[in-house]
């Protein structure tokens, strides 16, 4: 059994140093950076922000002069009717004299058309318009900031929870070979009629228990290997963490960090707030007078002589009279500025929205800081503690052993040390992985992540 719980053992390490051979190891920046590279909602995000680029240059657009060209052979009556009328564009116009009677001779006509309209002054709204298309194409890039930055907190956590898993599965081999260790000694004593038979009992609960331990931890593992393999994009095969810790290093103060407005939280927020009060600039251009410059020229022919009387079609297909026109126009609507003053009213209200979750956003990092700087002392204080506990527990452990081979102490006692030691070691991964958590809350509100990275970083 000792061999099979060092063969865990082994198993438990033997990724570091057959990678740190081939020099394959993967980093805690390295793998925030190939999620940020590879992870599909950074990729739709990106996407976002193009899709948001794209549409400024369709604002551009739609500013073009409309020019239309238009040219059109007919041969139809030409019979004529004083009187006015709407054609809601379904009656076909008709160009022909008056008669007494209805006739159903034909003419031929042909009519050329060319015209163009530009709309050149709006008061501001063209302007109102490039800003909140900038508006949205800050909103994109504060998105994918956020969206990074979200993906780099899931990395870290997934990678930190396989270092503490890695660590826990450490303690509990140990702890099967302390196990087996013990239950062959009190296998041998029982044999020997030293000791009774329920002390050899007692050994194999302590052994079984000790397997069921390290099984959980291990399934644990692999599950958060799968995660982090997703994240990253790798295979589990290929993925294999580095496990460089400087431990010591949390013992020293941390750095004087604060909330910045440059934190991609922040930015998300605000640039969602400014794109809300652009909007109200343009909703109330939007009512403004528009002024066009319009120009039209056309040619037409007809089969009709001056009288109106009916010619041959041949000369109807040619043109016969060209005219232009040339005009600026100005075009207000009344009730929109009705029609205005309700949706500057609704716009008004979302400001207050945006303006209320910037200051919520903002309210949280600043209590998250605060909040792991005030426990920060006491924190390493336990650190501090950490190496006498395991030291104790460890002699404990040992004096209890010499005492049971002599036949002073009972197996109760001896696997309650033996527990103790293995809780006091859990205990100090524990503690380390609270501290850890400490620090990467101060990373998380402040957006200063280069301490935190530091703690990991090979020498």
């Amino acid at each position: 059994m000792l061999r099979i719980s060092r063969a865990l053992f082994i198993i438990v390490t033997a990724f570091v140093s057959h990678s740190a051979a081939q020099g394959q190891l993967l980093s805690m920046e390295q793998a925030v950076n190939s999620a940020i590279e590879k992870y599909p909602t950074i990729q739709a995000q990106r996407a976002a922000l193009s899709a948001f680029q794209a549409g400024a240059s369709v604002v551009k657009d739609n500013r073009l002069p409309n020019v239309r060209l238009h040219d059109q052979i007919d041969v139809g009556t030409a019979n004529g009717l004083s009187g006015s009328y709407f054609s809601m564009g379904m009656i076909v116009p008709t160009s022909g004299g008056r008669r007494p009677e209805n006739r159903m001779d034909l003419t031929s006509g042909n009519i050329a058309l060319a015209t163009a309209d530009w709309e050149v002054y709006n008061f501001g709204r063209f302007k109102a318009e490039d800003q909140l298309a900038n508006a949205d194409i800050a909103i994109g890039q504060a998105g994918l900031a956020r969206e990074e930055f979200l993906l780099r907190q899931a990395v870290v956590g997934t990678y930190l929870d396989v270092l503490w898993r890695g660590r826990i599965l450490q303690i509990e081999s140990q702890n099967l070979a302390r196990a087996d260790t013990v239950s062959k000694i009190i296998n041998n004593l029982v044999g020997n009629g030293i000791r009774p038979g329920l002390d050899s009992s007692l050994a194999s609960v302590e052994l079984s228990r000790a397997r069921l331990n390290y099984y959980e931890i291990d399934e644990g593992l692999r599950r958060s290997f799968l995660q982090l393999a997703m994240l990253t994009g790798r295979t589990v095969n290929e993925l294999v963490i580095d496990t460089t810790f400087h431990e010591q290093v949390l013992l020293s103060p941390p750095l004087d960090l604060h909330v910045g407005a440059g934190h991609p939280l922040l930015r998300y927020q605000a640039s969602l707030l400014s794109r809300q009060q652009t909007e109200v600039e343009l909703i109330r251009k939007t009512a403004l007078p528009r002024v066009s410059l319009m120009t039209a020229a056309w040619a037409r022919g007809t089969s009709l002589d001056l009288d109106n009387n009916f010619g041959p079609l041949g000369p109807g297909f040619g043109y016969s009279r060209t005219n232009f026109l040339v005009g600026l126009a100005a075009t207000v609507n009344l009730v929109d500025f009705r029609r205005v003053k309700s949706r500057m009213q609704v716009q008004r209200w979302k400001v207050k929205e945006a303006d209320t979750k910037l200051d919520f956003e903002r309210m949280k990092l600043e209590n998250t800081l605060a909040a792991s700087d005030s426990v920060m002392s006491i924190m390493r204080q336990a650190l501090r503690e950490l190496p006498t506990a395991i030291r104790s527990a460890e002699s404990a452990y040992q004096q209890r052993l010499s005492l049971y081979n002599n036949g002073i102490e009972n197996i109760l006692g001896l696997t309650d040390a033996m527990q103790l030691l293995t809780k006091v070691e859990k205990q100090a991964v524990d503690i380390q992985r609270r501290a850890v958590e400490l620090r990467l809350q101060r990373a998380y509100a402040t957006s200063d992540f280069d301490e935190f990275f530091s703690f990991f970083r090979r020498p």
